[in-house]
């Protein structure tokens, strides 16, 4: 019904700009991080610890983010690698379908 056929080169070249794509996310949100961890020194210096600690909930959901990046990331270059493999046979390699699926179900998210 679709018959669409598997362009190798294609998918290379929008993996390479995913992880470019990834890697600039990455250091987006460390920056960020770091910046909130300063913010929070100076609030624990000055005594407000409630709102240090609603900040330390926002930190680790941030540092949870950026280690999903890193794994979509080698994701990416996993399936860079063996794209002859997979241009190779008519269906996806066992070994390669948790990477792509994870790849289909991050895309809309990142």
């Amino acid at each position: 019904m679709f018959r669409r056929t598997f362009n190798a080169a294609k998918c290379k070249t929008l993996l390479k700009l995913g992880v470019s794509r990834l890697k600039l996310l990455r250091n987006k949100r460390d920056i960020q991080v770091k910046q909130m961890r300063r913010d929070m020194a100076q609030l624990l210096q000055t005594g407000q610890e409630p709102s240090v600690r609603i900040r330390v909930e926002h930190v680790i959901r941030e540092q949870n983010i950026m280690a999903a990046y890193e794994i979509i990331e080698l994701f990416c270059e996993l399936i860079a690698t063996r794209l002859p493999i997979i241009e190779s046979q008519r269906d996806c390699p066992f070994d390669l379908r948790e990477a792509v699926s994870t790849l289909i179900f991050a895309a809309p998210r990142c």
